[in-house]
């Protein structure tokens, strides 16, 4: 995933530089870029972060999107944008076999684990089935170079809150398409619902924010009558 970057860290007694003046320098592999896997609305979750020394391992729990979902894809980015379309895909899994159940119920723990090479292996595991799945992406030194990394914070500085919209969006394209598929379920909200599709199916990419939450709110009052 790039090469590793040293980070001085200024050391004495007590990990300061003691009065005497005779700190010592440590120099510490830290990660280039953080990394993360890519969630609903191509949202980049971050699990190791930007800078993190090395050997780490870190892990978080994620679920399904889907009732009785039984496996999911992990992708693993390395980057500093939200979302995972300006950061750089390293490699992809699927974990099997895990819980049937309904959507959120199933705890799949995602864990990335960098050794003192920098070579990192994420493993995913259903808590209850105890599934197991992994990739191992060895170290491309050199891959990213300072000027690279650099280039890619300052991006993804500059275009924050351009992804926090888009990321917005996104969530509220799944709530309303999950909403939609409820209340299509539904002999009095059938109609609305399939009108509602046929708009999300033209429209629903390019929809701004505020038509999205004007279609929510319309399915919601729509739902709450039932």
């Amino acid at each position: 995933y790039g090469a590793a970057v040293q980070g001085a860290i200024l050391t004495g007694a007590q990990g300061a530089v003691n009065s005497a003046g005779g700190g010592q320098l440590l120099l510490l592999d830290v990660t280039p870029l953080s990394l993360g896997i890519e969630t609903e609305g191509k949202h980049m979750s971050t699990i190791v972060k930007r800078n993190t020394s090395i050997p780490v391992r870190k892990n978080d729990t994620f679920t399904t999107l889907e009732d009785f979902q039984t496996e999911i894809d992990v992708a693993i980015y390395e980057g500093e944008r939200s979302t995972t379309d300006g950061n750089n895909l390293l490699g992809k899994f699927v974990i099997d076999g895990i819980e049937r159940a309904k959507a959120g119920v199933p705890q799949i723990v995602v864990t990335f684990d960098i050794d003192a090479n920098g070579i990192l292996k994420v493993s995913a595991e259903d808590k209850v089935t105890q599934k197991k799945a992994h990739i191992v992406i060895e170290n491309q030194k050199g891959r990213n170079t300072d000027e690279q990394i650099e280039r890619m914070v300052r991006e993804a500085e500059a275009l924050n809150k351009a992804d926090e919209i888009a990321a917005k969006k996104a969530e509220m394209r799944n709530d309303l398409e999950e909403m939609i598929i409820k209340a299509s379920s539904e002999k009095k909200t059938k109609d609305l619902a399939e009108s509602l599709q046929e708009w999300f199916d033209e429209d629903g990419e390019e929809a701004s924010e505020i038509d999205l939450r004007a279609k929510i709110d319309q399915l919601e009052k729509a739902m709450q009558k039932l």
